[in-house]
């Protein structure tokens, strides 16, 4: 997998600029912002296909629906470590109710390792979700997403390459989050457009992967 070809690939389009500042914009606006995701979905279906192309600012309603079902899919994923906290965290913030110093103590403790609990069960679910995304727009079936057989074995096939994309994900958020928090205002321009141009990489090395 060139990675690097990963990284510059936007910048072939003569208009690459231009469609990275729509997406940026449009990724500011609450529920709009699906329209972005989608547009990076669409990206990801033209590599999966072969064409190594940007795609056009065009039939926004198209994209907007493909960036809503690619949001339901997350959700659905990420009900599991949300049921862990709300559930065995709110016993353990119950049980710090209880008064005594013991239980004061056993209930942050619990908090703590549930805390960890849910974080390590994020991050796992975390890695599925770009395969079970590949694997939706692959075939345009909202089921697709939760064909486990396929999806693991897309990741087995491919795992080097697909950890690398996970670490690549998880640096390059720390580099956006990073921009906007060091340069007041700036910083979160900057960050918002180098956030959307990251996302059309993630689409280039996801469908080279699947």
């Amino acid at each position: 997998m060139d990675f690097e070809r990963a990284f510059k690939f936007p910048t072939d389009d003569p208009n690459w600029i231009k469609k990275v500042v729509i997406g940026a914009v449009l990724s500011l606006i609450p529920i709009v912002n699906f329209i972005s995701f989608g547009y990076a979905l669409e990206l990801l279906k033209n590599i999966i296909d072969s064409k190594e192309e940007l795609p056009e600012w065009s039939e926004f309603g198209g994209k907007f629906v493909k960036g809503l079902v690619a949001f339901i899919i997350m959700f659905i994923y990420m009900l599991i470590p949300s049921i862990i906290w709300v559930v065995f965290g709110g016993l353990s913030i119950l049980t710090m109710f209880t008064g005594s110093d013991e239980a004061i103590v056993g209930g942050i403790v619990g908090l703590g390792i549930v805390g960890l609990i849910t974080f390590l069960v994020t991050l796992i679910i975390g890695f599925i979700i770009p395969m079970a995304y590949a694997n939706y727009i692959a075939y345009d079936d909202f089921g697709a997403a939760f064909r486990f057989s396929e999806i693991f074995e897309k990741i087995k096939d491919n795992f080097s390459d697909y950890c690398i994309l996970y670490l690549i994900v998880i640096v390059t958020g720390a580099i956006v989050i990073f921009i906007a928090s060091v340069i007041p205002i700036l910083g979160l321009i900057i960050a918002i457009f180098v956030d959307f141009y990251f996302y059309l990489v993630y689409a280039y090395i996801m469908g080279k992967i699947y």
